[in-house]
């Protein structure tokens, strides 16, 4: 029997419905891009988006590192037939361009982290201090009030975390479904600039607790709309070619932000010159501005098509991977959790634990403000944590090639490597209690190095198995949205369990109690990747 004439070309193509996978039917709709209006993409699916949020949310190391964890991307250009020079907005920058958009996100870092620096580590706790009537100039020892101060502070910080987990999806789907004729982000960003030095202002003003929680409240979308815009540009603005380079210059700008905001606050504070919150409002101010001035002007989002705004889609974020191989993945981010819950421990009642435990003596024949040597000793403390993670990450690609030629299972080598850098952070923590309770100044410095050395350390080789135990690398954006959700959480974490134990040992230990608390969150945070069997790569 015949067979039908088959006509090459025409009887023999493929259903291309049937043919092309959900991947492929993506990259062969963003080659037409320019040709039909599209509706906004939701930020918080973009992997690049969420790693630059990483990096603001204190994973600057691994991203400053440069240290090769590739986050599976599909929307790359590098996967399809676009050119990897033009950025996800249809811009191509020129050589000089990309130059500005590495100065604008390396300068927006500095300015933003800073002044929100400077507020965490002693604007607020200060202003509690002063709230409850001790004069921290002045005030000399007196456990039981000491204390009082830990819980409103711990109250405080865990309600501002709660409210920044609720609104940065809201800010970052209103800000995705922007269209107006100076771009998507720009409005938001100079808006939140704004909007936060007034809030900072109004905060040095207030005489109430009340007010105090308040205004603390209303910082956190303001703080949120410098940070998940700047996070989106970063995605959407730089191409593929060169997207490494520019996420590096943000990391740095991060570090050197929490650094300036720890000099800044500790000499305002030391030498009385200026007002703290004053200069937090400034620099909020500027780093608005700044990098709408710096970058390349940013694209109309005029002609992006209309679209309700999926608020189920942007909650789903708060909803972590689920299903049998998303144990691994939870369990490394309960680490990272209790992680940042020790650093929490440290650095929320830092200015209590210098003040009050290491200078709360004083003598009372001497006039000078005691604030003076607390001031110094919390600048010196940043500049060294600052000294300890520039280090790490200079070496962080040493050690990861050192670890990658160690015999046996490349991730069991990795979780070896997380306990010996957690081991460092436990020497550190010990010898800032050890100077608290015997006294000195010098040993204190020893906990800032080796902390920001280690936790350095820790955050580039959680980065790489993090990648690795990615559930379904189709949803990365996702996935690393949730983890990111490890800072805040930790923060609360650390918050309550650091009020608990000072109010609990008050007033014969007082603040020297969030050391031995630290101790046992680091020692659960490197416990935990133990337990983990096998991850893909092993």
């Amino acid at each position: 029997m015949l067979k039908p004439y088959v006509r090459p070309g025409i009887d023999d193509r493929p259903d291309y419905d049937k043919a092309l996978s959900k991947e492929d039917k993506a990259s062969v709709a963003r080659l037409a891009r320019e040709d039909r209006r599209l509706p906004p993409e939701a930020s918080a699916k973009q992997p690049g988006a969420q790693t630059a949020r990483l990096t603001a949310a204190g994973g600057a190391s691994a991203a400053a590192a440069g240290v090769e964890a590739a986050v599976p991307d599909y929307s790359s250009s590098f996967l399809d037939m676009r050119d990897p020079m033009t950025a996800a907005d249809g811009t191509k920058p020129s050589r000089a361009g990309v130059l500005r958009l590495k100065w604008a996100f390396a300068l927006a870092a500095v300015l933003i982290t800073a002044p929100w620096t400077m507020l965490n580590l002693i604007a607020i706790p200060n202003h509690i201090a002063l709230l409850y009537g001790l004069n921290t100039e002045t005030v000399l020892a007196d456990g039981a009030k000491e204390a009082a101060l830990a819980t409103p502070l711990a109250v405080i910080i865990a309600l501002g975390a709660v409210l920044s987990i609720i609104v940065t999806p809201v800010i970052s789907t209103l800000s995705d479904h922007t269209r107006v004729i100076v771009g998507r982000r720009t409005p938001w960003l100079i808006g939140g600039g704004v909007f936060a030095a007034l809030v900072t202002l109004i905060l040095s003003a207030t005489d109430t607790l009340t007010g105090l929680i308040a205004g603390w409240l209303f910082i956190q979308p303001a703080y949120a709309m410098l940070t998940v815009p700047l996070s989106a540009a970063i995605a959407e603005r730089v191409p593929d070619k060169f997207r490494v380079g520019v996420e590096r210059w943000h990391a740095v700008g991060v570090l050197v932000g929490q650094a300036a905001g720890g000099v800044i606050g500790g000499m305002s504070i030391a030498f009385g010159a200026t007002d703290i919150f004053m200069c937090a409002a400034v620099l909020f101010v500027v780093s608005g501005i700044i990098p709408v001035l710096v970058w390349p002007h940013e694209r109309s989002s005029v002609d992006q098509r209309w679209a309700r705004c999926n608020w189920e889609e942007a909650f789903s974020v708060l909803r972590g991977p689920r299903g049998d191989n998303a144990a691994v993945f939870h369990r490394l981010f309960c680490s990272q959790l209790f992680m940042m819950a020790a650093m929490s421990l440290t650095s929320v009642f830092l200015w209590y634990v210098v003040r009050f435990s290491l200078y709360g003596g004083g003598d009372p024949g001497d006039s000078t403000p005691l604030t003076l040597p607390a001031g110094t000793l919390v600048m010196m403390f940043a500049i060294t944590m600052f000294g300890g993670a520039l280090l790490a990450t200079g070496l962080s690609g040493i050690i990861v090639d050192r670890i990658d030629d160690m015999p046996g299972l490349r991730n069991r080598n990795f979780r070896i490597a997380i306990v010996i850098a957690g081991g460092l952070y436990v020497v550190g923590l010990v010898a800032g209690m050890v100077t608290v309770m015997m006294g000195g100044e010098k040993l204190f410095l020893a906990l800032a190095f080796l902390g920001g050395f280690s936790l350095s350390i820790y955050d580039v080789l959680m980065r790489s198995l993090v990648v690795e135990s990615l559930p379904d690398s189709r949803n990365a954006g996702h996935d690393l949205g949730f983890y990111a959700l490890a800072k805040p959480l930790g923060l609360i974490l650390g918050a309550a369990l650091g009020a608990a134990a000072v109010n609990a040992f008050a007033p014969s230990f007082g603040y020297e109690a969030v050391f031995p608390a630290a101790i046992i969150c680091v020692c659960v945070a490197v416990a935990v990747p133990l337990t983990v069997s096998r991850i893909d790569g092993d």
